[in-house]
């Protein structure tokens, strides 16, 4: 090989290859606050968020009566993010891959809710950004659905985290801010 093609050649593939690493060891609590929508006496407020990940594990979450079955829940809406990823990736990619870093929505209180995550493992990133067209998605293990039963006026988030394995668990957000998590049986599919 020509050296003058050599050393290009070497520093692209460097740069491409340092976005390869897609999950981490551990992943910190989001600083993040969660802003709710107002909740009311017949409602609860619900918060979907991701953390962690490379922007190469979408979560697409789910929700429905205790009792349904995970291809008769209601999707939350679009998939799911971490909030970084938004911060690392231009504004037109941000457009084109589509995805949000949170859904809010209000649902029935006092009614058991099940709720669901489906992560999907992007097989090739370049620096953070996922090849979504060219290589698809990869199988991985999924986490448990949940089901808990929200009260009303309060505020919940639903977070999955993206680390060696996939955990979604479910919080009680208080008006200043503080998470306490909520204990709830793993749901039935």
């Amino acid at each position: 090989m020509k050296t003058y093609l050599a050393v290009p050649l070497a520093v692209t593939l460097a740069f491409a290859m340092t976005g390869c690493g897609s999950r981490q060891a551990s992943v910190q609590p989001s600083s993040m606050p969660v802003v709710p929508l107002a909740a009311d006496e017949h409602h609860a407020s619900l918060t979907f968020r991701t953390l962690g990940g490379a922007g190469d594990h979408p979560v697409s979450y789910s929700l429905g009566p205790a009792n349904a079955v995970e291809y008769a829940m209601s999707s939350a809406g679009e998939p799911v993010y971490d909030a970084g990823y938004f911060k690392r990736i231009p504004g037109y990619l941000k457009k084109m891959a589509g995805g949000t870093d949170s859904i809010d929505t209000l649902v029935e209180a006092e009614k058991p809710l099940k709720v669901s995550a489906s992560v999907k493992r992007q097989i090739a990133t370049l620096n953070g950004i996922p090849m979504h067209t060219l290589f698809g998605y990869g199988i991985t293990p999924q986490p448990a659905p949940l089901v808990f039963t929200p009260r009303p006026q309060k505020n919940y988030l639903v977070e999955t985290v993206i680390a060696d394995n996939y955990i979604m668990k479910v919080y009680e957000i208080s008006a200043t801010g503080e998470r306490k998590e909520v204990s709830v049986p793993v749901g039935t599919n």
